[in-house]
């Protein structure tokens, strides 16, 4: 008798015990947090192609209310963390779309709240590149003070301290604002620190797939805006020559960007035919109208009319085909 009894109490303790270890069970786990990952890794390759729009701002938005509505389920605390830091990822494209569309009140917006959700993941590469953002940011804005402060920011944190590839870009992002703050001298150290940083930076770390545009060229093609900037006019193009042929084959956005500003650099020079030519293959490509690019034309429209207003040059560009706003 009192083993029957001693075996339903067990048993019954065994059930009561069960119940709840199910009802607490995780909802959202790994898998979850991959498909955001995927999405975003989606989202990278159709901006290395088409540039900020729209229809990727709306994605990204998209991607990060995901992950946030994620966290009101259950989830171990390593699984919250990560959905912070791919809600993070998410609003970071959402205003790297609006930076590349020149639209900075609403990139301005985005990054605020990307930061926020970076500090809730405690994620410094999120915090990196929302940095890196913001530094761009302040350039469009005209606060180029503030632009140095953000890249110098990047450089401290502790995903620049582990990789010398994200110490790089923090670099040659503060060689720009140098730049643009008249100290060239300042701005050429800054790129000598970035291409030793590049130099020496290992291959065999795993990074994410957004930091995969910096490479040697890219370095290459931030180099010459800064040589630009500076009066080095043909150093600024031979550095752009070499960017471009580097890059890879999907990356239209930054093709149609770099050689535009190749063409600024050939007028520079006082080459205007040369200029135009480089311009003209410009407006074929496919990511001639976004922001940066064509804001890249409308300012060597300026100053072609501005140069050499009654040239030959200004007749062909003044006929070319409206196929991007110049």
């Amino acid at each position: 008798m009192l083993r029957r009894v001693f075996v339903t109490a067990s048993t019954g303790t065994a059930a009561a015990v069960a119940v709840p270890l199910l009802a607490t069970r995780p909802a959202v786990g790994a898998s979850d947090v991959r498909r955001l990952h995927q999405h975003v890794a989606g989202l990278t390759v159709l901006d290395d192609q088409r540039g900020g729009h729209q229809a990727m701002e709306a994605a990204a938005l998209a991607g990060a209310r995901k992950a946030l509505d994620l966290q009101q389920k259950s989830a171990t605390e390593q699984v919250r963390q990560r959905l912070y830091s791919a809600a993070a990822d998410c609003m970071g494209l959402a205003a790297w779309s609006c930076l590349d569309a020149r639209t900075p009140e609403r990139a301005q917006q985005h990054l605020e709240r990307a930061m926020t959700l970076a500090g809730l993941a405690r994620d410094s590469g999120a915090q990196f590149r929302i940095w890196v953002f913001m530094s761009m940011l302040s350039n469009q804005t005209g606060a180029y003070s503030q632009s140095l402060a953000a890249a110098q920011a990047s450089r401290a944190t502790g995903a620049a301290r582990r990789d010398s590839l994200l110490a790089s870009l923090a670099h040659a992002r503060a060689a720009l604002a140098h730049a643009r703050l008249g100290d060239h001298q300042a701005a050429r150290r800054s790129t000598g620190f970035a291409e030793t940083a590049l130099a020496k930076a290992p291959d065999d770390i795993h990074r994410p797939n957004w930091i995969e545009f910096y490479t040697e060229g890219e370095l290459d093609g931030l180099t010459g805006i800064t040589l630009g900037l500076a009066g080095s006019h043909a150093d600024a193009e031979a550095r752009f020559y070499r960017c471009v042929s580097a890059l890879r084959p999907d990356q239209h956005r930054n093709r149609a960007l770099y050689l535009a500003y190749t063409a600024a650099e050939q007028l520079a020079q006082g080459d205007a035919k040369e200029a135009v030519d480089t311009a003209l293959k410009v407006i074929a490509m496919p990511a001639a109208t976004t922001g940066r690019t064509s804001h890249l034309l409308r300012e060597f429209t300026t100053t072609l009319n501005t140069t050499a207003p009654r040239s030959t040059a200004a007749r062909t560009w003044a006929d070319r085909p409206r196929t991007a706003t110049a």
